[in-house]
């Protein structure tokens, strides 16, 4: 008699990385889709779901963009972690720890992507659970985000317990405007 018994769910690895897991093929094979349908938006002092298609993919250009900045977070005392299926990355989160206020109280949640395919599977929720035990263990208080205007993307991060930034970084505002400006407090 022949069973059909799945094979057992893959094995994902996580570890914090340093600039010599980060090579210039990183990302080569990291998939960034994104469809989104909606958004937030904020009117009349209050941020609403409104609809708007469009698709975020990253391109060579976008991909070298996010590793020299994830080189540049590493070499000025900044962390990363990766999440990897069979050595392949499929997640990735970085703080960037200069501060914007005086007081060295947030630290800058700058990237955590899943790749498309690998989302849903709670591995963001883990990224962000290392990155918030890294930045406590650096003595912050609060982790700062800039986050699309994707309702999905800003769903995630309000599940986890962000809410709007009370101190807003002014160069990302003019930078981001269409960006929410959002933080997790310890």
């Amino acid at each position: 008699m022949k069973f059909n018994i799945p094979p057992p769910p893959p094995i994902i690895q996580f570890k914090e990385l340093s600039k010599n897991d980060v090579n210039s093929q990183f990302l080569d094979n990291f998939n960034r889709y994104q469809e989104v349908n909606k958004i937030y938006k904020y009117e009349n002092e209050k941020w609403i779901i409104k609809q708007n298609k469009y698709a975020v993919n990253w391109d060579r250009y976008k991909k070298n963009e996010i590793f020299d900045n994830l080189i540049d977070i590493l070499t000025v005392g900044g962390y990363a972690f990766g999440a990897y299926e069979n050595d392949k990355l499929i997640g990735f989160a970085a703080l960037s720890n200069k501060s914007f206020e005086d007081n060295n109280q947030y630290i800058q949640l700058k990237y955590i992507y899943i790749s498309f395919g690998f989302r849903h599977k709670r591995i963001g929720n883990r990224l962000f659970n290392l990155c918030m035990e890294k930045a406590k263990e650096a003595g912050y208080k609060k982790i700062y985000l800039s986050v699309n205007n994707s309702e999905e993307t800003q769903r995630f991060f309000l599940k986890l317990g962000f809410i709007d930034a009370l101190e807003k970084n002014i160069k990302i505002t003019e930078n981001e405007p269409y960006c929410r400006q959002m933080e997790f407090v310890f």
